[in-house]
């Protein structure tokens, strides 16, 4: 006798499944939850109910005023951006949101229009991140909290958002970073949490690792940290800032190759410690990212000047 299956919605990630009739538990081929096969059904009779307006309602205002509060607790991010934190706090995060989530997802199972209210999600939360910008007077200080937020977006919401298997994730995030990136003129990117954990592990910053070298740190040391989470949280997020990165990552193993031939090597690092690498660390410490981009791009040209333009002779 054939097995006869029915249809029926996940209750955990609400995707449509197909659910066997001799079976009490399932695994949902989308979240890899098991589920009892009497809740999938069940959910499915729940969708052809009249939608609950008081339920949407709320929904509704959660959503909105939890959105809201996302950008209104915003407070360094930068600090928290290290490798031996990151997966913390991002748990932390996505663990204390998920009922934001939740509420996002029924208003868009149950809106008519739900492409309109992901419109309407994404346009409030861009209001709230320009009311609360004005509470800033100072350019400087404005300029500082928009690459907070930029922050906060790229490495905590956006990927929280796409970790919680729903049918409003990817266009949410999708809706978000457009209005988002054309209203500030950004360029924050669409990452999951897996792609930006496992970038600690990724592009050494040559010059800093060699610095730190020459003068005994280890090779995983508070500078190298604190300088690959500026370089993944901050610079990448600019409209130029991911081209001066790449640039940095062409010339930097020559440039560290050239240096290694030069009899006063280390005396040449110290320099770079010193008047660099360490000034670097105490502006991000002062959450003046503006002025360690200036500093590293000062760095980078002068570096290239020297090793790369004028010294075309060096490579054997």
């Amino acid at each position: 006798m054939s097995k006869i299956f029915r249809e029926g919605v996940c209750p955990k990630c609400h995707e449509k499944i197909q659910v066997p009739d001799d079976r009490e538990k399932i695994i949902c081929m989308y979240c890899g939850q098991e589920i009892c096969t009497d809740e999938a059904l069940n959910e499915t009779l729940k969708e052809k109910k009249e939608p609950d307006h008081a339920a949407y309602s709320e929904n509704y205002s959660r959503a909105m005023a939890d959105l809201a509060d996302v950008i209104q607790k915003c407070y360094k991010p930068m600090q928290s951006f290290k490798r031996d934190k990151y997966a913390d706090v991002f748990d932390a995060f996505y663990t204390s949101h998920r009922s934001m989530f939740e509420a996002m997802e029924y208003v868009y199972r149950n809106d008519e229009h739900p492409e309109s209210w992901l419109e309407k999600l994404s346009d409030h939360f861009v209001k709230t991140a320009k009311e609360d910008l004005k509470d800033y007077k100072l350019k400087s200080s404005q300029n500082q909290r928009l690459l907070d937020f930029n922050l906060l977006i790229s490495v905590y919401l956006i990927p929280g958002v796409r970790k919680y298997p729903a049918a409003f994730s990817e266009p949410f995030a999708d809706c978000l970073l457009k209005k988002w990136n054309q209203e500030f003129h950004t360029s924050v990117g669409k990452a999951g949490f897996e792609d930006i954990n496992n970038g600690f592990h990724r592009k050494l910053c040559y010059v800093t690792t060699a610095v730190c070298e020459s003068i005994g740190k280890e090779p995983d040391c508070y500078e190298l940290q604190v300088l690959k989470s500026y370089r993944d949280g901050y610079l990448e997020t600019l409209p130029d800032g991911h081209a001066l990165v790449e640039e940095y990552y062409d010339i930097a193993p020559t440039i560290v190759k050239r240096i290694e031939k030069q009899k006063d090597r280390d005396e040449i690092y110290r320099g770079l410690y010193q008047n660099y690498i360490m000034p670097c660390i105490q502006d991000i410490e002062n959450q003046e990212y503006e002025a360690c981009r200036d500093r590293y791009r000062e760095m980078v040209k002068g570096l290239k000047a020297k090793y790369i333009i004028l010294d075309t002779k060096a490579e054997e």
